[in-house]
């Protein structure tokens, strides 16, 4: 029998940051008793697994497949096994049902971070706006994107049990070390400060604000899809301009309490069922406005500058719109 820890995310609160870790040292942490399996993984994170839970029918058994066989396969003389892929909080329970039943007679534990729900908003939808097409003002991605967190662990909570689930706050305050890593290893025994490991030395996957977020959501309206997904690694590689581009959003004061509101309910069943406590927001969040008009010109014209002198298609779609008099914005 394993024991099987389960990283099921959030999203935005540092899961690339474990994935790389365990990737990057899989082959160590094998040798000290830890398997990081490589069967449905892609290079970093479990992701391939969850997207096969999802696409399996309820009544076929994940150990008939080829993924199945093979990660059963890679742990059966292993004593601690762990998965990572923030995929995995998104499944139903039918699906956490198929992973219950491929991991019957082993221990599981479940480990679940979550945010205070204005910080996770706001990075999901700064990543959004990144990484995809989404155009839309943050006021209206938190309308239509409801995210009650307690649900997600309820889910998993009537798989395995209660006390099988450890729900954290990513919280630099409340994180062993104030490092994400450091704290979901310390859990599972593994000590990731020691010399022999090797970290990132840079955040894997930094937020984007500011002016050039702005400019990538103007953008989003014209491109496609997958033109607007090409264009990810580019901002996060502009983002390195300016402290301005790499902060947390502003956010008004009506928004957050809006936010805040709109979650005080799941704050209560996050307290009573799991003991966490999240603290809201009061008043406006403060970071980098987005849009800044007062910069807007200037950000622009050093954005496209930059992007061009790196070969970047980001500048070639910044033609397609040119500013006017901003003297009416902001």
């Amino acid at each position: 029998m394993a024991n099987i820890y389960i990283h099921i995310g959030l999203n935005k609160t540092g899961t690339s940051s474990i994935q790389d870790f365990f990737s990057m040292n899989d082959a160590v942490l094998a040798q000290e008793g830890y398997v990081y399996p490589k069967a449905g993984r892609d290079s970093a994170a479990h992701h391939p697994l969850s997207a096969l839970l999802k696409r399996t029918p309820a009544n076929v058994e994940l150990k008939t497949t080829e993924m199945g066989k093979q990660l059963l396969e890679e742990i059966a003389n292993a004593r601690n096994v762990v998965l990572s892929s923030e995929d995995l909080h998104t499944l139903d329970a039918r699906k956490i049902g198929l992973l219950g039943q491929l991991f019957q007679g082993h221990s599981v534990r479940i480990f679940l971070y979550v945010r205070e729900h204005l910080g996770y908003l706001s990075s999901w939808y700064q990543q959004n706006i990144q990484a995809s097409h989404l155009s839309c003002a943050f006021d209206t991605f938190c309308y239509f994107t409801k995210a009650p967190l307690h649900i997600i662990a309820d889910r998993w909570a009537n798989e395995f049990g209660h006390d099988r689930i450890v729900c954290r706050v990513y919280d630099r305050s409340q994180l062993f070390g104030g490092d994400i890593v450091a704290d979901f290893t310390k859990l599972i025994g593994i000590d990731a400060a020691a010399t022999h490991y090797t970290r990132k030395p840079y955040e894997s996957n930094p937020s984007v604000a500011g002016n050039l977020l702005y400019v990538k959501r103007l953008l989003n309206n014209f491109l496609s899809k997958p033109e607007a997904m090409q264009l990810g690694d580019q901002v996060t590689a502009l983002s390195q301009m300016d402290k301005r581009y790499r902060a947390p959003m502003y956010i008004d004061k009506d928004i957050v309490a809006y936010v805040s509101g709109m979650y005080s309910g799941d704050r209560e069943k996050l307290l009573q069922r799991y003991g966490l406590a999240i603290k809201p927001v009061q008043g406006a969040r403060e970071g980098s406005a987005t849009p800044d008009f007062a910069a807007l010109a200037n950000d622009w014209r050093a954005i496209q500058a930059e992007a061009a002198k790196r070969g970047f298609s980001f500048a070639r779609y910044m033609d397609v719109i040119k500013l006017g008099d901003l003297s009416k914005l902001g």
